[in-house]
């Protein structure tokens, strides 16, 4: 890990995207660009919001087999799935009802408050996170990056579309129209950025190093006899596979704090020296740590209801009890790094 780099200012503007503040034909041009990115996601968000609507009608109704199972407190399981089908249809249906209402506001109106956006994003985060999701999200996704596909059966899907849709939401008031977003670089990384980095980064890499040492043949924090099960079942090359990807996360985590987070380096053939767009690192961060996050509040609730005690699952389950910490170093990471290449400035 290097230290943050010096130099720049905040009006240092990107001359690469071709936007200079000196400009008002410019500025109204990007004020217009803002504006409709703030419509698109706001309209993304009300397709959402309805369609939850018409899946909870379909779950009510039987005509879609509803996705929700049986609930046990020492589960690995949603807690959604603690109610009986036709109530948790009806909860989800009255969230989309809400969210669909907020949507068509916002999207009548010129400037939506963002202040109300955010709260019904933060909320709709929280819903969705601790009540509807669990680890299974976080299991499809560290499968698939490990080359491994597993089927999506209702509950997942529908654990999938609430994060997708908290995300959307999150993007919509992020979006909401505030002056149009400058291109910006120059500026360092704070002290909490770094921080938050480095939880971000030893978490996985934690979660990965009892995954390779069960790959090695160590039998950390487990018995010998559950070692060899693991052999021979197989599951040490999977969890080798996710342990693989952790350390991958973990190290591309660092671009949030480092120069080639920022720009693509130079010594890279074509692409050397282009502006990494803030997107393509803030949609992942995003999803992913909503995934993790849900999974971590689920092992969390394993661990409280004492069906797997931490004194004697500390390797199996204790890297997981700090994944709500994970996501939430990833959520100040990505503001910083947001902050640090986007200046949003008045419209002239």
């Amino acid at each position: 890990m290097t230290f943050p780099r010096t130099g720049g200012d905040d009006a240092n503007v990107d001359r690469d995207a071709g936007i200079m503040n000196t400009s008002p034909h410019l500025t109204a041009r990007a004020a217009g660009s803002q504006q409709r990115r703030s419509r698109i996601t706001m309209f993304a968000a009300l397709v959402w919001s309805i369609s939850l609507v018409a899946a909870s009608v379909l779950w009510l109704t039987g005509l879609v087999d509803a996705p929700f199972a049986d609930f046990s407190p020492g589960d690995f399981s949603a807690l959604i799935d603690a109610l009986p089908g036709p109530f948790a249809a009806v909860l989800l249906g009255i969230v989309g009802v809400i969210v669909t209402a907020v949507a068509a506001w916002a999207l009548s109106r010129a400037e939506p408050p963002i202040a109300v956006l955010a709260v019904v994003a933060g909320a709709l985060t929280v819903f969705s996170t601790v009540i509807v999701a669990d680890a299974k999200v976080m299991a499809v996704i560290g499968y698939a990056l490990s080359f491994r596909l597993v089927p999506l059966d209702g509950a997942t899907t529908l654990q999938f579309g609430m994060l997708l849709g908290s995300a959307v939401w999150i993007a919509a008031a992020v979006c909401a129209p505030a002056g149009r977003l400058v291109p910006i670089e120059g500026r360092r990384a704070s002290m909490l950025e770094w921080a938050a980095v480095a939880v971000a980064v030893v978490v996985p890499l934690l979660y990965a190093a009892v995954r390779f040492a069960w790959a090695a043949g160590i039998p950390l924090g487990i018995s010998d006899e559950m070692l060899a099960d693991g052999q021979e079942s197989g599951l040490w090359t999977v969890g080798l596979g996710l342990a693989s990807v952790a350390t991958a996360v973990a190290l591309l985590t660092l671009g949030l704090v480092q120069r080639w987070g920022e720009r693509v380096p130079h010594w890279v053939p074509a692409l050397g020296g282009r502006r990494i767009p803030v997107a393509l690192a803030a949609v992942p961060v995003t999803i992913g740590g909503l995934a993790i996050f849900a999974g971590g509040v689920m092992f969390v609730r394993v661990a409280m209801s004492g069906s797997l005690p931490l004194s004697e699952n500390w390797s199996t389950i204790g890297p997981e009890l700090l994944w709500p910490l994970w996501a939430i170093a990833l959520a100040v990471a990505l503001a910083g790094y947001v902050r640090r290449r986007i200046r949003v400035d008045n419209p002239a």
